[in-house]
Formats: C-alpha cells, structure tokens, sequence
C-alpha cells in the first residue's frame, strides 16, 4: 500500500510538470507573438504613407508581410450595394458596429474597407457615397473566418462579405481619413482608431508556469520522505512504552516478593 502510494505521487508531480511545461511554452509562444506584432506596428506606422500600389503590387496573391500596419493611399469609389456591418466589435470598451464594404480603385482592383463605425444601438445607420474619392488606410491582413453566419459579418474577411466587385487587394484597409469635401470621417461614421497593443501578462504567465514544473517534484519528494518517516514511527509505535518509575519507588515485581 505504502509503494503504491508513492507511485502515485510520483505520477501526480509527474503530471503536473509536463503540463505546466505546456502551458508555460504557450504562453511563451503568445508572448513572442505579440512581441513580434508591436514590432511590426512601430515599424509599418514609422514609415510615410505610400500608394496602395506601392504596399501591396498589383498581381500580389497574398498579404505582404512588410505591409502590415503600412499607412497607404489609393483613389476610386465605393461600391455602396457591398456594405455590410461588422457586428460586436467594441471600440474603447464601448459595444459598436462597423461599416464594411468593398472600395473598387482606379487601376481596377477592389480593397476590403473598414469604413468606420456607429454605435450598436444606432437605428439610423448611413449608405455607403458612391462618388470619387481618396483614402488613408491603415492595411493589416485579413482575419480568419469563423464560420459564423447570418445578418451582417463578425470577422473582417472576404469570405463574409458579398463578392467583390473586381480584383482582390489581399488584407483590407482601416479608413484614416476620406478626402472629399473636406477631408476626414465619412458621413455618420466615427472613424476606427487603431488598437493599443501592449504585450500583456504572458511572460509572467510562463515564468509561473515553469517555476510549477520544477517546483512539482521537489514538492513529491517532500511528500515521499514524511510518508516513508510515518512508516517508521507507525512500526515504532506497535512496541510497548515501559512505563517510567520515580526513583525510590518500588516495581510491581518487588513489591509482589515483600508480600
């Protein structure tokens, strides 16, 4: 019993080391992830604002790595019947939804635009102007669709928006500034500020969970020795205590021979 006791202690710290490793290499892994993404940020928003063409050439089957967070600015109109709303997306912790529609350029291609956003409780949302204009907009890679489907869009991907009118423009843009009359938000629309990124608690994360991996066995062995010394005092325990006796005081025998 006492050896099966300790195996399963053995399993236990075992166990609990392997996947505190786990966890600690995720986390590790997030850290590095988001690391990288600020790097990137700092890098795409300290270079000058370049023609959309420039950023991501025509032709170009995927998003460019080098051009995320790029500032780009291309001319054309909007396509107003593709506006769809992104549903549940806060902006600054408050709930909001946002206009996506596809923005067809003048050399014939068609960018995936963050127009903007309302609030989601806004009854009266605006339509999409369909006159000539030029864009600022922020580019950053399309996001993973979720499979979601039903009224409006929850990711801000081709494959939850009407088909494009023309050419795809891998990525999709976050509208800065329109130039109309004059220059600035659509009309209805707040524009969508850019995310405050920070790389978060995830290095503590890892640094907790290693320091459990390597804690959990030495926590098992302190478990295994006072086990094994409770054996020890259990088979002590089983031998009689002789009773002590004061000195001058007579034993049970001694007395007995007097008698």
């Amino acid at each position: 019993m006492r050896l099966l006791t300790i195996a399963g202690i053995l399993v236990l710290a075992l166990s609990v080391s392997v996947a505190a490793i786990f966890l600690g290499r995720w986390q590790w892994h997030r850290h590095e992830n988001r690391s990288a993404e600020i790097t990137a940020f700092e890098a795409g928003q300290a270079s000058a604002a370049a023609p959309l063409n420039d950023v991501v050439p025509i032709g170009a089957a995927t998003f460019p790595d080098d051009a995320r967070w790029r500032t780009a600015t291309v001319t054309g109109k909007f396509a107003p019947e593709t506006l769809t709303w992104l549903r549940n997306r806060p902006v600054g912790g408050d709930p909001a939804t946002h206009a996506l529609a596809w923005f067809v350029t003048e050399d014939g291609r068609a960018l995936l635009v963050d127009a903007g956003w309302v609030e989601a409780e806004a009854k009266n949302r605006p339509v999409m102007p369909d006159d000539e204009m030029s864009l600022t907009v922020t580019l950053r890679p399309a996001e993973t669709d979720n499979g979601t489907t039903g009224e409006g869009a929850t990711r801000i991907t081709p494959e939850q928006m009407p088909p494009a009118p023309a050419d795809e423009v891998p990525g999709y843009g976050v509208l800065a500034e329109a130039c109309q009359e004059p220059c600035g938000p659509l009309p209805g629309l707040a524009i969508t500020p850019l995310p405050a990124l920070s790389l978060g608690p995830h290095l503590a994360y890892s640094a907790q969970w290693y320091m459990l991996a390597v804690a959990a066995p030495v926590i098992a062995i302190v478990w295994i020795r006072r086990e094994l010394r409770g054996e020890g005092g259990a088979q002590a325990s089983v031998a009689p205590a002789k009773p002590k006796r004061r000195p001058g005081q007579l034993s049970d025998e001694e007395i007995e021979d007097a008698l």
